[in-house]
């Protein structure tokens, strides 16, 4: 009894770190940027060819640059040139995978 309580939690904490970690990717190396690959106030998790990451919110964009406010609420500018990938929350794969979990509680005994 003890085993399945922590098991239980074990999978509890398992989908909660699956929900927030699934992205799609919407630009990488082998996926280019276009101007219509990233939709205006929508969010995304932007990193730069020096490895850094930053999460933001797309407020604008031009030839150049992406404009953008993060968490914080600090204005961000980023470089085209200097984007190497991009990857914006996947809600519907992070349900499924929820869902799936939740499925597997409840029908593999254990």
């Amino acid at each position: 009894m003890k085993y399945s309580k922590n098991i239980f939690r074990i999978l509890v904490l398992s989908v909660f770190f699956m929900l927030a970690s699934c992205q799609t990717r919407v630009v990488s190396p082998n996926k280019p940027l276009y101007d219509n690959s990233i939709e205006l106030y929508k969010k995304y998790t932007i990193q730069t060819k020096d490895a850094k990451s930053q999460k933001i919110e797309v407020l604008k964009l031009d030839a150049t640059k992406i404009y953008g406010k993060n968490k914080a609420g600090e204005m961000v500018e980023i470089e085209k040139s200097e984007v190497r990938e991009i990857k914006k929350p996947d809600i519907l794969l992070s349900a499924a995978i929820a869902l799936a979990a939740i499925a597997a509680l409840i029908f593999i005994p254990i």
